[in-house]
């Protein structure tokens, strides 16, 4: 290569932008301390990685679907036991019956667990002790659902791999 070459090459080039994606460009750059080109060619090797692989999702290790729903379960339960509303109760349903179909677990006792709740909490207000009752079944059936999910999806998986190893 001659020396007009060389300079060419590390001059480089232009390209258009709008001034939204400039600048975050930058800030990306000063965030993490690293060239702009080297930010646009992380983000063009992300992007083409989406590109092969469209089902990301369903590729993820079924360990993360697993916590993923078990997180989804306790922050809606959660969520229902602060604020005992129709709406809360509404969405803790659709995710337990979420955990019912994608995870293969009954929640019966859950679904059971949660309509308790519900009535108890929106005819007797005053009744702490009924309410209680009502709090701690709940409790008692998200940990029974719990450990079946954990049971079916982590720890029989964990079993299968001890077995091939063997």
């Amino acid at each position: 290569m001659n020396e007009k070459e060389i300079k060419k090459k590390e001059k480089g080039t232009t390209i258009w932008t709008p001034y939204e994606f400039k600048s975050r460009i930058v800030f990306l750059s000063k965030r993490y301390n690293k060239p702009q080109w080297k930010i646009l060619m992380e983000a063009l090797a992300l992007y083409e990685t989406q590109l092969r692989k469209a089902r990301t999702k369903e590729e993820l290790p079924k360990i993360d679907k697993v916590i993923w729903y078990i997180q989804k379960l306790c922050m809606s339960t959660g969520s229902l036991k602060a604020l005992p509303s129709q709406e809360n109760a509404e969405r803790t349903k659709v995710t337990i019956n979420q955990i019912k179909e994608r995870l293969q677990v009954d929640t019966g006792i859950l679904e059971r667990a949660v309509n308790d709740f519900v009535s108890i909490t929106k005819f007797n207000n005053k009744e702490h002790g009924k309410i209680d009752e009502a709090t701690m079944e709940l409790n008692m059936a998200l940990k029974s659902i719990l450990i079946e999910i954990v049971y079916k999806h982590i720890l029989k998986e964990e079993e299968q791999k001890e077995g091939e190893s063997k």
